[in-house]
């Protein structure tokens, strides 16, 4: 059954925030979750606590490394994504992670697909965080948030395939349409 095309109404939200600050991951060794964080990932590291460490890459959303002493598993759908500029990226980043994967105690390096609009691998480190290196238009997922919320709309863009060319952002049907 086909979404229904409908006019994006206002929503006045109950709570009053200010941007999406951060996000959280656990490990079992700060230590090893820093250097691969730093060494591997390419995120600023800074550590907050005996037991925190505080990431980001670029002046976006930060992600919040806890040590725990309990089981850690989040799963292929609470995973971060990171961007890089296109295909040939995305495989580089695959060759040199698999070349490092023992060094890392990385648990699993899946193989480069094209996927929900965009070609892309998974990792899974240490502490079984699961990480996405992806071929994205500058600016991310933010498009997304141009287009009307149906599937069709959806389809048309082919699934996000259409937003990614030689790894810079595309217009929408919606600009497109403005343009005209």
């Amino acid at each position: 059954m086909a979404l229904a095309r409908t006019k994006p109404k206002k929503i006045k939200p109950l709570l009053k925030t200010n941007c999406l600050s951060h996000g959280t991951v656990e490990c079992h060794d700060l230590a090893r979750a820093r250097r691969f964080y730093e060494e591997v990932l390419g995120f600023e590291v800074v550590q907050t606590s005996d037991i925190s460490l505080m990431l980001r890459r670029g002046k976006g959303t930060i992600i919040a490394c806890v040590e725990t002493k309990r089981k850690t598993a989040a799963g292929v759908y609470s995973h971060f994504g990171l961007d890089v500029d296109d295909r040939a990226a995305v495989d580089e980043a695959h060759k040199i992670v698999s070349g490092v994967r023992q060094e890392y105690g990385i648990k699993k390096i899946q193989r480069p697909v094209f996927q929900h609009g965009t070609y892309s691998f998974y990792i899974v480190d240490a502490d079984d965080n699961w990480w996405e290196i992806l071929e994205n238009p500058k600016g991310g997922y933010n498009y997304v948030f141009d287009l009307k919320e149906t599937a069709a709309d959806w389809r048309e863009q082919n699934q996000g395939r259409d937003r990614i060319s030689k790894g810079k952002r595309q217009m929408t049907q919606r600009k497109k349409k403005k343009v005209a």
